[in-house]
């Protein structure tokens, strides 16, 4: 019984956090979406894909890289359906621009997730430490 109340409970934390990671996704692609709309104005053409980069970034750094790849995709989609194909028509050079942000993107969110990981590993190690210094507190 309890092996199949821990399965459980991994797969609700599993779904959860798919769920967070959906979330947190929507909300930066609306918002740099948004943002992107506001400043083509101001930009035009050049880098329709400058904010979604600075997004996939967030994404990876605060959900991981669930979150990040799927700003990098979606976003990559949005930018060129909304930003590179007035009219349904695909400007020239459109599809490499997006080639190039998908290839920007991926090590930009290998890294975000990098130090999401060496982040998670010193507060691991900093949180050991402060227990083991009052560990050392009560016993004195």
């Amino acid at each position: 019984m309890r092996i199949m109340a821990r399965a459980d409970k991994r797969r609700g934390r599993r779904v959860l956090d798919a769920l967070i990671a959906f979330a947190i996704a929507a909300v930066l692609l609306v918002i740099t979406t948004a943002l992107q709309m506001a400043l083509t104005p101001y930009l035009g053409g050049l880098s329709p894909f400058m904010l979604y980069v600075a997004a996939v970034l967030l994404a990876g750094l605060i959900s991981g890289p669930f979150s990040g790849a799927l700003v990098m995709l979606i976003g990559g989609f949005l930018g060129f359906q909304l930003f590179l194909s007035p009219d349904g028509v695909p400007q020239q050079g459109s599809i490499l621009a997006l080639m190039l942000f998908w290839g920007v993107s991926t090590p930009v969110l290998a890294t975000a997730s990098e130090l999401r990981s060496q982040l998670r590993d010193a507060m691991t190690r900093l949180t050991a430490a402060i227990d083991r210094k009052g560990q050392d507190r009560i016993r004195s």
